[in-house]
């Protein structure tokens, strides 16, 4: 797998075709003694679609994971007001998920950081989207915080919860010590 900078859109396949997910799980939010806890239950199966985003803003920088010369995942990277990095969004095709092409994606963000000398990323998620919250907490990610309202004024989402997920090269560290 080979990631470079995409000029502007390069990714329009994925972020119109292949940013989607289907799940039959959410996750349910639990605070136990000040910690955030999920636990996921079953629901009907479901297919969430995101919509093809405008061209990036200006500070935004996409970059392209290739596999055999083909467009296979994408990441957005911004710097964030409080030294953070942000995941603006992370999306891989669909026949390509589970082959580590997102680890791949959040690996390079992870460098893409520290190269900047940033404290870490962040990045926000939703409760519904169980796969890529699994696929957080793998690569180290803990969850900061959750907002219930965020979308409610979105009548297509106003179920949904935000999960907001942080990283930083110092609990990595003290965790693998």
């Amino acid at each position: 797998m080979k990631i470079v900078r995409l000029e502007e859109a390069a990714s329009g396949p994925l972020d119109c075709e292949e940013n989607a997910f289907t799940s039959s799980e959410v996750f349910d939010i639990l605070l136990v003694d000040g910690k955030i806890r999920l636990t996921a239950r079953n629901v009907e199966q479901f297919t969430k679609t995101y919509a093809a985003e405008e061209a990036p803003t200006e500070d935004v920088e996409s970059y392209g994971a290739f596999v055999n010369g083909a467009l296979a995942g994408k990441i957005d990277l911004t710097t964030a007001w409080n030294d953070l990095g942000s995941i603006e969004q992370i999306v891989v095709a669909r026949g390509l998920r589970q082959h580590g092409i997102a680890t791949g994606l959040i690996d390079f963000a992870k460098s893409w950081a520290v190269g900047k000398q940033l404290k870490g990323l962040r990045l926000e998620t939703q409760t519904n989207n169980v796969a890529a919250c699994k696929l957080y907490l793998r690569n180290g990610f803990e969850i900061g915080g959750f907002d219930r309202f965020v979308y409610r004024t979105q009548e297509e989402v106003a179920n949904e919860t935000a999960l907001y997920w942080y990283w930083f090269p110092e609990r990595q560290n003290s965790k693998n010590n």
